[in-house]
């Protein structure tokens, strides 16, 4: 893909959403990732597990930000260490009993799938000293993009329920702005394009390439910043605004339209 096509789309994408977002959005506040202070292993913990039910309608089961002081005291106050030595069955029956689950049993259970992510997870953290020997691990890997790459793969292999998808949006919302999160509607934009095949990897693959390609005519662009700019359009979902606005998307329009620019 021509580097002169991605600063074209990206540019035509960016005054689409100019043009469609609701009056008197500040766009800017959007671009920059959030601004939350991830000082603990515990902050960076409660980001895996509220990004591990961020899948489909795991959100309406679960709903953490509704239940997070309940969840909280099931977790010892989000001990990483006492949570690594729980079982999943264990953590589950406490869960069904908490919160009067009454779905049938099974691995498949929205409960069971979060629960084996919110112990994998402390296990997976527990290997860090604290917040910025984390910080540093996730550096390591910021080279290019296929060094980037293998940390949200890895940590999909580490922890049940993230995967590769969930993981990079884990990382996005922990504030590291060179992770996008291809997601569904950023593999129907990027896919029906042609920039991308129709999977999560290449789409990841996509995004990092015309981040690149557009920072050479505007150093503002970002992995993050792309994926904004594409999920805003798409979503409708204008979350920083006071108060929040939902609008209907437009990716169906969006796409006929940057098709234009082939």
């Amino acid at each position: 893909m021509s580097k002169e096509r991605n600063i074209r789309i990206y540019q035509a994408a960016y005054e689409f959403l100019r043009q469609a977002c609701p009056k008197g959005t500040n766009l800017d506040n959007y671009f920059h990732g959030d601004n939350k202070n991830y000082t603990s292993l515990k902050k960076v913990y409660i980001q895996f597990i509220n990004s591990a039910q961020n899948y489909q309608r795991m959100p309406n089961v679960i709903k953490y930000n509704q239940r997070d002081r309940e969840i909280s005291e099931l977790l010892f106050d989000y001990d990483i260490h006492k949570i690594s030595e729980l079982s999943p069955e264990e953590l589950y029956v406490k869960f069904r009993k908490k919160f009067n689950v009454t779905t049938p049993d099974s691995k498949r259970n929205s409960w069971f799938k979060w629960t084996c992510s919110v112990i994998d997870s402390a296990r997976f953290l527990s290997g860090f000293k604290d917040a910025s020997d984390f910080d540093k691990f996730v550096k390591r890997f910021d080279y290019n993009a296929a060094s980037r790459m293998a940390l949200p793969l890895l940590i999909s292999s580490k922890v049940r329920g993230i995967g590769f998808a969930l993981a990079c949006d884990l990382l996005k919302e922990l504030g590291y702005l060179n992770y996008p999160k291809p997601d569904v509607h950023m593999i129907d934009v990027f896919h029906g394009l042609g920039l991308s095949e129709a999977n999560p990897i290449s789409v990841f693959e996509a995004v990092e390439r015309m981040a690149d390609d557009c920072s050479t005519v505007d150093e503002t662009v970002t992995p993050y910043k792309v994926d904004k700019v594409f999920w805003l359009i798409c979503s409708g979902n204008y979350y920083n605004e006071n108060p929040p606005i939902r609008i209907k998307g437009k990716k169906a329009e969006l796409i006929e339209y940057l098709n234009t620019y082939r």
